[in-house]
């Protein structure tokens, strides 16, 4: 054999040899990292797991016969009032989790799971039941904590241990335990994916805030089970699914779980008197967008606006105003909407705090007391006229009491939006909107009651400025910017 020859196979040969050490190294790796993602989360599924129950629910429905004759007033003179309202039984299932609560064993899940509940009755896997029945309940987040009444060993029921889901990082096991469907004690496993999702309500009242994101399967009968992390330990209670966009397209990995953080600040309320009184300052308000804080002075775009100030509320009495941007609550810089509500929302009825706003591009502070919701303004009723801007494609109208029945109007003042073309500046606006104000900036804003209050507004504006204008939506106030 030549020398050239012997390199040849002497190099071949170190590659082969290099190839498979490689080749070894990568098979023990993953294999070592699959090991290790498989022991996590069978370490929380066992450590959870038995602490699940199948949450069985019974509860009444009432109906009323579906002809609509019945309530006609001819009907009822002829031939009385309509027969009663039939009563059937349905049962409903879904998850919950046993808790330790200083020394106390409670049962968390969510309020839609109980929610008129006639009978409550908990199944866990090794097949002890339990009677139990709802001890406080919170529906702003979706919250019901149960205090189990009839059944033997209550206090060896094993416990679940909560977290903290700011320690779970992005992309961290995110571990959900449940009965979908039924099946009891199902374990399924995906990532957190996100913090602080806002999600509407099925009932499209408001919204729940501040969930936790995640693609672990989570199915019907999963609601009110845990959410755990590697760590075995409870982040946040399974409760919403997205299933189709507005457009009807499925959609699968979108599910939710309230935070364990928010449950535990309304936990020592709802275990000692059933609810949650939450402090209330009074206002309607958005998060700030660049182009609004250009347009109200701000640098860094943080803080809220305030887009409506309720009638006798805390923030009235204590001067605050549409348009004022709040930045600060003693001290704390509000950097969202969120946080913004949970600064208020989790005080104490009564407590004072030192709200720190911007108007007209100077910073003040004023002591507000909070207080209890009260009941909204009532407003005053204006003449009627129509006007179609074309420059910005909408067509407004003088509110009236014809509108105000039409669109389902929360206020009787303002310009009401009667058509918007498409493709136009104000696209993003809808027939039925209000607008209430509007400006080059918030230095100068008008108020719109008439059309010659629009034509005054947008007179001067010329190509490539942009208006300031404050709307209501529903019952829903917000600021938006358009450009002509």
């Amino acid at each position: 054999m030549t020398r050239t020859r012997k390199q040849v196979v002497l190099l071949l040969t170190i590659l082969l040899g290099v190839g498979v050490i490689a080749s070894g190294t990568l098979s023990v790796t993953g294999q070592e990292v699959d090991e290790s993602q498989k022991t996590a989360i069978t370490r929380a599924a066992e450590k959870v797991g038995p602490a699940v129950a199948r949450v069985e629910v019974k509860k009444s429905l009432s109906r009323r016969s579906p002809y609509s004759f019945f309530d006609d007033p001819f009907f009822k003179y002829f031939f009385g009032e309509p027969p009663e309202r039939e009563e059937r039984k349905v049962e409903s299932l879904g998850s919950g989790f046993v808790i330790d609560w200083k020394g106390e064993k409670y049962v968390l899940t969510n309020e839609h799971v109980v929610s008129g509940a006639q009978e409550i009755r908990l199944v866990f896997s090794e097949g002890r039941t339990f009677q139990a029945k709802i001890l406080g309940k919170d529906e702003m987040i979706d919250i019901a904590v149960l205090e189990i009444t009839k059944g033997e060993g209550v206090d060896d029921l094993p416990t679940a241990d909560l977290g903290n889901p700011d320690t779970t990082p992005i992309g961290g096991w995110a571990i959900a335990i449940g009965n979908p469907e039924g099946f009891e004690n199902t374990v399924t496993a995906g990532v957190l994916s996100a913090k602080n999702r806002t999600i509407p309500r099925p009932n499209s009242e408001g919204n729940y805030q501040n969930l936790l994101q995640t693609d672990a399967a989570i199915n019907p009968g999963n609601s009110g089970g845990p959410l755990v992390n590697a760590n075995g330990e409870v982040i946040g209670i399974n409760t919403a699914i997205i299933r189709r966009n507005q457009q009807g397209v499925p959609l699968t990995g979108l599910n939710f779980a309230v935070s364990i953080n928010s449950v535990k600040q309304v936990l020592p309320q709802l275990i000692s008197q059933g609810e949650v009184t939450r402090a209330w300052l009074g206002v309607w308000f958005q998060e700030v967008t660049p182009e609004m804080g250009e347009k109200f002075g701000l640098d860094d775009g943080e803080g809220i606006l305030i887009s409506e100030v309720i009638e006798n509320s805390p923030a009235e009495e204590a001067g605050l105003k549409p348009g004022d941007i709040i930045v600060e609550i003693d001290g704390t810089k509000i950097t969202s909407g969120t946080q913004f509500q949970e600064e208020i929302m989790y005080r104490e009825v009564g407590e004072k705090i030192e709200v720190t706003f911007i108007r007209s591009q100077e910073k003040h502070s004023v002591t507000v007391q909070l207080g209890k919701r009260s009941e909204e303004t009532t407003q005053t009723p204006e003449e009627k006229d129509t006007i179609t801007d074309n420059t910005f494609g909408i067509t407004l109208t003088e509110n009236s009491p014809s509108l105000q029945e039409k669109y389902e109007l929360v206020l009787n003042e303002g310009l009401v939006i009667t058509d918007v073309q498409e493709l136009g500046p104000a696209e993003t606006l809808n027939e039925g909107d209000v607008l209430l104000q509007a400006g080059e900036s918030n230095m100068n804003l008008y108020s719109l009651n008439t059309v010659e209050d629009w034509e005054k507004v947008t007179s001067s504006l010329e190509e490539g400025d942009t208006l300031l204008v404050r709307i209501v939506r529903g019952s829903s106030y917000r600021w938006v910017t358009l450009e002509r």
